[in-house]
């Protein structure tokens, strides 16, 4: 759950991230767009106004030239009037085209359009009542479509009808490049678009930060959720799709904090039955050892009957340490209780513990002993508990070693604390039980053979350690033995 809320935690970030992007990539391709736009749109308002200035050339050009063209396109005359003409405008282009659009006479040096065709439905179009500008039309020395002025002639002694030509391409390039370096209204409109852009884009950028406002507090509840508090909340989620989503996260914090509030009821209960539990086995259990054992002096000419005590003497001590570990369990799972450190002796406490289970050691016919200096430094810690986690360490031990075996408690001083070691010889644990001989009842293959053990014990070594935030460490090989080490913190 707290990593699902991370996730989105992130994504709200990288979705802020893409938003911004997509807005800044839509606002530069649509100033981009809309700039392409207005060159084109300018680039044909100012044909189209040439056009309408110089609809009219071709027709006056006309009527100067009309005598030299009687004596043919080709003539000397119409060839030094075309001159003259292109020496006031040397922008223009001539021609003399046919009815049907072929190029019949080119003024230009070097001509270059003789024969070509001009396309006569422009021709006609331009010279129709209300033309619709601008009329275009590819010049026979012309790559592209540009604007021109044309007006019917009659050529040579024949007086065949055609057309005088005038390209005006070159003269409304030349204007329209002049006009856009040095109008003053073209700068002004330059100026004026990228004063639009930057507005535009501080305008978006401060819309984009108020509009994802509710979404950054939604964000920032969820992470918040996310790293523990529960009781974090949207407050007064309005009536759309961010308000839906801050009522269905509202919604699930509210459920999620129930399930985690009963989780904790039962974990409390089941803690206080744990403990109730071990507490009460205690006392019946005494009571049935010290009844078993006046039996046992009481019988003892009758063998039957002494083994059948015995047995019922090892069943109520197998329950009085599984009542033991179960209240140490309670203990160690109560995590707002705190530990009861203290700085005591470690070598003592090993003396100790070693002490109470010479008994047991000498019953099973194996050796425990003890190397433990004692002037080693002091310890600080919870004694009660460390207590229970050398007797659980030791108890195993002597429980996983045969008869002429040997448990040994050592003890050495480190620069960073106490290192407390308990090995033995035993059965040993095989290498993919290790991870698990740490968890609640888990019991080893050995164990099960035995039919002893509850597999509690190193369950609560570990939470032992983890409750003290120590290190500690166990190293196994099956009929070589068993080490487990810890380190307590000098006091």
């Amino acid at each position: 759950m707290r990593g699902l809320l991370r996730r989105c935690g992130r994504l709200g970030r990288s979705l802020y991230a893409r938003i911004a992007l997509v807005y800044l990539t839509s606002l530069l391709l649509l100033s981009v767009a809309t700039a392409w736009i207005a060159i084109s749109q300018f680039n044909q308002l100012t044909r189209e106004l040439q056009q309408r200035m110089e609809i009219d050339l071709a027709k006056n050009l006309a009527q100067v030239m009309q005598p030299a063209l009687w004596q043919g396109p080709e003539s000397a005359a119409a060839r030094d009037m075309a001159r003259h003409i292109l020496s006031i405008n040397p922008s223009l282009s001539l021609y003399v085209l046919d009815e049907q659009g072929r190029v019949i006479a080119d003024y230009a040096e070097p001509a270059c359009g003789v024969g070509r065709r001009i396309e006569v439905r422009a021709l006609e179009t331009l010279l129709s009542e209300e033309p619709m500008l601008p009329v275009l039309a590819t010049a026979p020395c012309g790559a592209e479509p540009g604007i021109f002025s044309v007006a019917p002639i009659q050529h040579g002694e024949a007086r065949r009808q055609g057309y005088l030509y005038v390209d005006l391409a070159n003269a409304g390039q030349a204007s329209m490049f002049s006009m856009l370096r040095t109008s003053s209204i073209t700068r002004t409109l330059v100026a004026a678009g990228l004063m639009a852009l930057l507005v535009s884009g501080v305008f978006g950028l401060v819309w984009f930060a108020l509009l994802t406002r509710r979404f950054s507090r939604l964000t920032t509840a969820v992470q918040r959720f996310a790293n523990g508090d529960y009781g974090q909340r949207i407050a007064a989620p309005r009536d759309d799709e961010l308000g839906r989503l801050a009522r269905a996260f509202n919604d699930m914090a509210g459920t999620i904090e129930a399930q985690l509030q009963a989780m904790r009821e039962t974990d409390r209960q089941r803690r206080e039955l744990v403990a109730n539990l071990s507490h009460d086995f205690r006392t019946p259990l005494t009571s049935l050892r010290g009844y078993a054992e006046q039996l046992l002096v009481a019988e003892a000419a009758d063998e039957g009957r002494r083994r059948m005590l015995t047995a019922i003497l090892d069943n109520a001590d197998r329950l009085t340490r599984l009542a033991q570990q179960l209240s140490t369990l309670a203990r160690l799972d109560a995590d707002d209780r705190p530990l009861q450190c203290e700085p005591f002796a470690l070598a003592e406490l090993a003396h100790d513990i070693v002490g109470k289970f010479q008994h047991q050691a000498r019953e099973a016919g194996i050796s425990l002993t003890v190397t433990c200096d004692p002037s080693l430094p002091q310890v600080e810690a919870d004694l009660g508990l460390i207590d229970r986690l050398l007797a659980n360490l030791i108890d195993n031990a002597l429980r996983a070693t045969p008869a002429g075996g040997w448990v040994r408690l050592d003890a050495e001083a480190l620069p960073q604390g106490v290192r407390l070691v308990v090995i033995d010889n035993g059965v040993g644990i095989a290498e993919e039980e290790l991870p698990l001989v740490s968890q609640r009842f888990y019991r080893t293959r050995a164990s099960l053979a035995r039919g002893d053990g509850s597999g509690l014990g190193l369950s609560i070594v570990r939470e032992i350690c983890e409750r003290h935030g120590v290190a500690w460490k166990i190293v196994s090989a099956p009929g070589k033995g068993t080490e487990v080490s810890v380190i307590l913190p000098r006091a």
